[in-house]
């Protein structure tokens, strides 16, 4: 007992390491002795926790050392056994400093507590040193049966100072009046998936939901005023903080039942909105948006006040239950992982997710910032209410989000037509992804840390929400909310499988949801279908559809399906009768284990029709010659009347055409019309696939220089009709949206220093950098035009580019760092480039080190530059970012636009020799050879047909 108090919180908090170091040194020798006769083989061999043993409820108190960054805690669970009798207790834990000798287990029950007779204590690695399962072994004396226990362990920690995982500290400059700046620092959380156990001991898997109760105390340095910081996690205070000298300490309300991935504190010296959230009722949800102290930021949280209660508000009507916390705090931090963290009653974001300045930010961060709330606050019932039971279905969780996140939006901003953009968004997105070999299926086993950040991809987000999409289609709209519903219900406060959703689904549906979605889940790829008409009856039309399995390269040589990648496809169409009007079709089912082939037969003549109606599902159509040239000219004409039906099928085209399915020059012609388009996105696709084909023939001088003159000419008239100031005060989001796209890509199109539109956007750049803080609110809509045009044309001094780092340095804003950071990196001047790139690695660098290198490879010029320093750094990054950061996918993709065998095999050895530093990265780099091959495969395959279509183009 008197050893673990001394462990426990009496040693003063600084020096609390080199105490608990030194104890095990202690113990070593005895411990050492116990597990040489220890099993070799037990629990501990397996990735998952023993079934028998449920954790109930925890308590964790934490005592921080502010001036070290690190900290001492104690951990109490109370758990359940079940089922067979136990020797065993195993918890997950990395990177502690566990005092062995203090941990205690007790049997719970009757009158009073018994303390058990602990036998040893060992990690996993003590046992098999290969193993990375991060246990923490506690072995009792004699075998328990079941019934409920307490176990407490004693540990102590260092926050993070490096890396923006587990329990870390983020940081920025504060602007003194004086001129000069301070470092203020912050301390906050982010574990999913797995990086709760780097913090302190707990049952790392999502199916061990437990209540909690937090108490925290944090010991500050002199000189630091207290007064101003404060600690904010899950739950509400029980009472306020209390601040004594130079400790700050607060004691948290328990928890509802909830997985340790979604456990989360920050202390900060933010200041904080509030607004409530009223239902009808009268019960009510306190709301507080926290960021920094300075009015820009502050100013800067109003927005997320205003959207946040209409989501939650559309959210509980969506699914029929209540947001069941009392609060839901939202907080912006300077350094943050990823775009944002769903921490149940306490979401963290990086600042451009959360904040919106309604004077100098642009109407595509307004969007990003609505969108990101709304998908952190789906995750409050898709994610935190209900719980994926294991990480191989983290698509119930990611996918829905992103799937809700838009009828959030919708909810917030009606006037966005924000469903419009799921097609282009989310769709297209995920099928580029996922017609790789490389792809993997929705649902997958995993067996490592590692394997299970690397499901945090396109795969779980946006193939997610495009199945989901699918299913709302085919079931109807109102059928599926109500299944939904019943999901909810049937499984609050615990976990759930896949199949759980479709049993929950199958109970209002039409179709047996289970049958049709396991055929998209259990197997990587989508198909595309085949339709072929047959007109020879006068006043009848048979339609014949036939599916195939659509994928960019050859499959793998162990890529097997227990389905033969056969799909049931619900089929539905748009079609122009004859001389007649354009009518949509009713669902036709393509039944994989029946239907061969499928017969439709509509008693009238038909000119053309066009699949997938509204691009409402997942997968390709394919048509004949006669039918894609209708198609064609329909598109001339104007007669598919909604812009998801263009979208889609210019996205097809181009993508039968990448695997030879439809001759390339024939889905180039289709894009002739776009000088006349008007949709933002249809013509954003349009263009996405021209400069896609065109950068396929960059190293053809002629072919190349065409293709930006035919970009000039397609993008002319929606520069001249948009301009570059707003036409009203009440634009639709595509405008904005739609006239940077145009400025931005024929400015850097057109080649043309003295041409108008370039000009006014260099004049544009010259009086920002004059008075940044006036004429920012009159460019905020086309700040990314003007910034690129300005580098774009920079003077051989590089002035423009100078002017912009000096911007750079001097900007607090993060979304503005952004874009900066991508304009910068269009430099031709080398030199530059490489002094950028080292002076990323700066502790004080804007907005993450791994960004610089990664917008250097966005430009066609400087592919081997990028791939040159990316090798040189690599031991740099990887001590930044290969745990379970998500930035080392971005990293290992840059190689991935070389198309020659030898750089394929450059590629594969460089990142073969760095196998055991790339962590999260591992799968990407599969994905990176994977699109290379295809690289190959497109230059033989299409290059001279590209380059003859390009070359021979007919431009004005």
């Amino acid at each position: 007992m008197q050893r673990r108090a001394k462990i426990g919180m009496a040693v003063g908090v600084g020096t609390c390491l080199l105490v608990a170091i030194i104890l095990i040194v202690a113990i070593t020798a005895k411990e050492t002795a116990d597990n040489d006769h220890a099993p070799l083989d037990g629990p501990w061999d397996n990735i998952r926790l023993p079934e028998n043993i449920k954790a109930k409820a925890y308590k964790l108190s934490l005592h921080i050392n502010w001036e070290h960054m690190n900290y001492t805690g104690t951990q109490e669970v109370t758990m359940d056994v079940t089922g067979e009798e136990t020797k065993y207790f195993l918890i997950h834990t990395v990177g502690l400093v566990i005092d062995k000798a203090a941990t205690t287990l007790h049997k719970l029950g009757g009158k009073s507590d018994e303390e058990l007779t602990i036998k040893r204590t060992f990690m996993d690695t003590e046992k098999k040193p290969e193993l990375r399962h991060d246990f923490y072994v506690v072995e009792s004396e004699e075998a328990v049966a079941a019934g409920s226990y307490k176990m407490k362990i004693s540990f102590a920690g260092q926050v993070q100072t490096e890396k923006l995982t587990g329990m870390y500290r983020s940081k920025y400059e504060r602007k003194l009046q004086d001129g000069g700046t301070e470092m203020i620092y912050q301390v906050s959380t982010d574990f999913e998936p797995v990086d709760a156990r780097s913090a302190f001991p707990c049952f790392d898997e999502p199916a061990q939901k437990a209540k909690w109760t937090t108490d925290i105390k944090v010991t500050f340095p002199a000189g630091i005023d207290i007064h101003e910081y404060n600690i904010i996690s899950n739950m509400p205070l029980k009472e306020d903080l209390s601040r004594e000298g130079q400790v700050l300490s607060g004691s948290f309300m328990e928890s509802v039942p909830m997985s340790t991935y979604l456990v989360c504190f920050a202390v900060s010296d933010f200041l904080y909105k509030e607004a409530v959230y009223t239902r009808d009722d009268g019960s009510s949800v306190k709301m507080r948006v926290y960021a920094r102290r300075e009015q820009e930021f502050q100013d800067s949280a109003d927005y997320a006040l205003e959207v946040t209660p209409d989501i939650i508000k559309e959210y509980e009507k969506f699914y029929k239950v209540p947001y069941p916390l009392p609060k839901l705090d939202q907080i912006a931090l300077p350094e943050f992982n990823s775009g944002a963290m769903e921490n149940w009653g306490i979401i963290t974001y990086r600042e451009s997710s959360l904040l919106y300045n309604p004077t100098t930010s642009s109407t595509a961060e307004k969007q990003r910032v609505c969108a990101v709330i709304a998908h952190e606050a789906a995750h409050q019932w898709f994610g935190n209410i209900v719980t994926m039971a294991w990480w191989n279905d983290l698509w119930l969780n990611e996918g829905f989000a992103s799937f809700v996140e838009y009828y959030g939006i919708d909810a917030a901003e009606p006037d966005w037509n924000i469903l419009d953009f799921f097609y282009p968004d989310e769709m297209t997105t995920a099928m580029n992804f996922d017609s790789s070999p490389s792809s993997h299926p929705i649902s997958v086993q995993v067996s490592s840390p590692e394997e299970l950040s690397g499901l945090f991809d396109t795969i779980s987000y946006r193939k997610g929400s495009s199945i989901n999409w699918m299913m709302m289609k085919f079931m109807g709209d109102d059928k599926f909310a109500d299944g939904l519903a019943q999901y909810i219900a049937d499984f609050q406060y615990g976990n759930a499988a896949m199949v759980d959703l479709f049993d929950s689904l199958n109970k209002v549906a039409n179709v047996n949801v289970t049958k049709v979605m396991l055929t998209w889940t259990l197997q990587m790829g989508f198909p595309y279908v085949t339709a072929s008409l047959d007109t020879s009856i006068p006043g009848s039309t048979t339609i014949t559809l036939e599916q195939d399995r659509f994928i960019v390269g050859e499959a793998k040589d162990d890529d097997t399906s227990e389905f033969d990648y056969k799909w049931h496809i619900p089929f539905s169409y748009v079609y122009k009768v004859k001389d007649g009007d354009v009518k949509t079709s009713d669902i036709h089912w393509i039944w994989s284990d029946n239907d061969t082939s499928k017969t439709v037969t509509v008693n009238e003549e038909i000119e053309w029709i066009k699949g997938n109606a509204d691009g409402n599902f997942y997968y390709l159509v394919n048509y004949e010659d006669d039918n894609l040239a209708a198609l064609a000219n329909a598109l001339e004409a104007g007669e598919l009347p909604k812009a998801t039906d263009k979208t889609s099928l210019v996205y097809d085209v181009f993508r039968l055409a990448e695997t030879n399915h439809v001759e390339y020059d024939k889905a180039l012609d289709m894009t002739k019309y776009a000088k006349t388009e008007t949709e933002y996105v249809v013509l954003s696709r349009i263009l996405s696939e021209v400069l896609s084909a065109g950068d396929g023939v960059k190293s053809d001088d002629t072919a190349y220089g065409n293709l930006w003159k035919y970009v000039a000419e397609m993008l002319k008239p929606r520069v001249d009709d948009m301009g570059w100031d707003p036409k009203s005060d009440n634009e639709p989001i595509t405008a904005p949206k739609m006239r940077d796209m145009a400025l931005r890509n024929y400015c850097k199109a057109v080649q043309d220093k003295t041409d108008t539109t370039v000009q006014e956007a260099l004049t544009k750049f010259t009086e920002f950098v004059a008075d940044p803080k006036t004429k920012k609110s009159e460019i905020k809509d086309v700040f990314t035009t003007v910034m690129r045009t300005a580098i774009i044309y920079d003077d051989d001094s590089n002035t423009n580019w100078n002017s912009m780092w000096q911007l750079l340095q001097d900007s607090d804003w993060e979304a503005d760092q952004r874009i900066y950071i991508a304009a910068l990196a269009r430099s031709k001047n080398e030199t530059v480039l490489r002094k950028m790139i080292e002076d990323s690695f700066a502790e004080d660098a804007k907005a993450g080190t791994w960004r610089y290198l990664y917008y250097v490879s966005y430009h066609g010029d400087h592919y081997d530059l990028a791939w040159e320093l990316l090798q040189d750094n690599w031991d740099e990054y990887a001590v930044k970012y290969n745990t379970t950061s998500f930035t080392m996918g971005y990293l290992v993709e840059i190689p991935e636009v070389f198309d020659t065998q030898e750089k394929y095999n450059e590629v594969a050895a460089f990142f073969k020799s760095k196998e055991s530093n790339i962590g999260t990265g591992l799968k990407t780099v599969e994905e990176t050879l994977s699109k290379i091959k295809s690289n190959i495969k497109w230059k033989a395959d299409h290059f001279e047909n590209v380059k003859t279509w390009f070359t021979n183009v007919e431009l004005e």
